[in-house]
């Protein structure tokens, strides 16, 4: 057995007997999971040496690649809470793949360090209202401008899911008259108690799986030094790219587990609900819409795993 397939095994039962039964005590928080029952989830994955399995084993984590992550990541979206217990979730987990990637060593000891290890929570502050980016980076709007040695950030973002709370954020800002040839953007590690940023309110969202909920955040007159650029001045697009691709996949591999325990449910439904005078498993309607799912999620994890 893989080390991979030997940790997914691991969160497997992890998630059974850890996590699932702590789903009964989240409720009531409108904008993300209680922190006491996060931190608490964490601490149980820590002992359990599962803690943060995509960041490299330098930081604490337990070095897997992207092939491995599919598998283990799968495992712990089996609940909405696994991510989390794990340390492998939005926006953190994509954060932690960029500032591994990017960011400089003493920006990693600062910022990556207490972010792997689950002391900390992060935000990734590109997302604007319109006509500002949304899924293309290129409209940015907020904009960086150089003043002596330090940079001041100005503008607006929204749906920035896990501000509230968190220790920083990596905020995406233009500083060049225009984005072309992917230059033009930079991005920008802002600590949360800079008083140039501010949380303006938290958005009613069907979710609410992520810590700190989703928020609208104004930098107005944000005042950085120049060691908070992230990376090289003007490559922000670039280094979008190389959180964002990544990101876009540990959703779809969590998400896959997610399915799977929707699928479960049905089954465990299906099993015992009644209908024409036998189970609804004999009826040949219900076994058809179950052959569906099981061949969508098989494909869907063919397709993942294939892409990681």
């Amino acid at each position: 057995m893989s080390d991979a397939a030997e940790i997914a095994e691991r969160v497997r039962g992890f998630v059974r007997e850890v996590v699932i039964p702590a789903e009964a005590r989240d409720v009531g928080a409108e904008h993300g999971p209680d922190p006491a029952l996060r931190e608490e989830l964490q601490a149980a994955a820590r002992t359990a040496g599962l803690l943060a399995p995509h960041v490299g084993t330098a930081f604490g984590g337990l070095g897997l690649d992207v092939r491995g992550q599919s598998s283990v990541f799968e495992e712990a979206g089996y609940s909405l809470l696994g991510p989390l217990a794990l340390n492998c979730s939005a926006p953190d987990e994509g954060n932690m793949h960029l500032l591994e990637a990017v960011a400089s060593p003493e920006q990693q000891e600062r910022y990556l360090r207490p972010l792997a290890s689950a002391e900390v929570r992060s935000a990734f502050a590109m997302t604007e209202p319109a006509p500002g980016a949304g899924s293309d980076p290129t409209m940015l709007l907020t904009t960086a401008r150089q003043d002596g040695g330090d940079w001041v950030i100005d503008g607006r973002k929204h749906l920035i899911t896990g501000a509230l709370g968190s220790a920083f954020s990596i905020c995406m800002a233009r500083t060049a008259e225009e984005i072309r040839h992917d230059e033009g953007a930079t991005m920008f590690l802002v600590d949360s108690d800079n008083p140039g940023m501010r949380v303006e309110r938290l958005i009613p969202t069907m979710d609410r799986a992520f810590s700190g909920g989703h928020a609208v955040v104004d930098f107005d007159g944000c005042r950085v030094p120049a060691s908070a650029v992230l990376g090289e001045v003007g490559l922000g697009y670039r280094y979008a790219q190389v959180r964002l691709a990544p990101a876009r996949l540990t959703h779809c591999m969590r998400w896959l587990g997610l399915a799977r325990r929707a699928l479960d449910v049905a089954l465990d439904s299906a099993a015992t609900r009644e209908a024409f005078g036998r189970p609804l498993l004999e009826q040949g309607m219900v076994q058809a819409l179950i052959a569906d799912s099981v061949i969508d999620i098989e494909a869907s994890r063919g397709l993942v795993r294939t892409c990681a």
